[in-house]
C-alpha cells in the first residue's frame, strides 16, 4: 500500500508541535520554523503552520521583542547593541528590533543603568589601583554591550566615588 502525502495532517502536526514549544517558552518566528524544519516538516506544512499560529497571536515577533528586552533589562541589563544583537540573531527583522528598541528605551539612560551595573559590583574594584579598576570596570561595561563612551563615563564616575570613599 502506498502512504498517500497528507497535507492536511502535516499542518496540524507541524502546529501541535509548534504548540508544545511554546508551551515551554516563547520563540521567535525563525526558531520555530528551524525547530520544524529540523523535524522534516514540509515548508508548505510550517508556513500553514505558523500563518495559523500568527492568527491567533501565539507568534508574534514584536511581542516577543518587548518581552525578552524586558526581561533582559531586568535580569541581566546591557546596552542597547547588545540587545540588538541577541534579537536578529534570534531571527527577528532588524527594522523590527530597531522599532521595538526605539519604543522601550525611549526613557531609559543608558549611562544610569552602566552606573548601576558597576554599583553592584563595586567591591571588585575597590582594592585595585586606578588604572587596573578602569580597565576592568571599562571591559565589563563593554562587553555588556554599552558603547565605549557611556563605558568610560559610568566607570569614571565610580572610580571618583570609590576615591573619594577612602579619603
Amino acid at each position: 500500500m502506498v502512504e498517500v502525502d497528507n497535507p492536511v495532517g502535516d499542518v496540524d502536526k507541524a502546529k501541535d508541535v509548534a504548540l508544545r514549544l511554546l508551551g515551554r517558552r516563547s520563540y521567535t518566528r525563525r526558531e520555530i520554523v528551524r525547530k520544524l524544519r529540523g523535524r522534516q516538516f514540509r515548508k508548505q506544512a510550517i508556513e500553514d503552520a505558523l500563518r495559523r499560529l500568527e492568527q491567533v497571536g501565539l507568534v508574534d515577533d514584536r511581542t516577543f521583542s518587548r518581552s525578552w528586552v524586558q526581561e533582559r533589562m531586568r535580569l541581566r541589563p546591557m546596552g542597547r547593541p547588545r540587545l540588538f544583537r541577541e534579537l536578529t540573531r534570534r531571527g527577528v527583522e532588524q527594522e523590527l528590533v530597531g522599532q521595538v528598541l526605539d519604543e522601550m528605551m525611549a526613557d531609559v539612560d543608558p549611562g544610569e543603568i552602566a552606573f548601576d551595573l558597576l554599583k553592584s559590583r563595586r567591591r571588585r574594584y575597590e582594592g585595585l589601583d586606578r588604572m587596573q579598576a578602569l580597565s576592568r570596570m571599562y571591559g565589563f561595561l563593554v562587553r555588556r554591550g554599552f558603547d565605549g563612551s557611556i563605558s568610560r563615563g559610568a566607570s569614571e564616575q565610580m572610580w571618583t566615588e570609590i576615591s573619594d570613599a577612602r579619603r
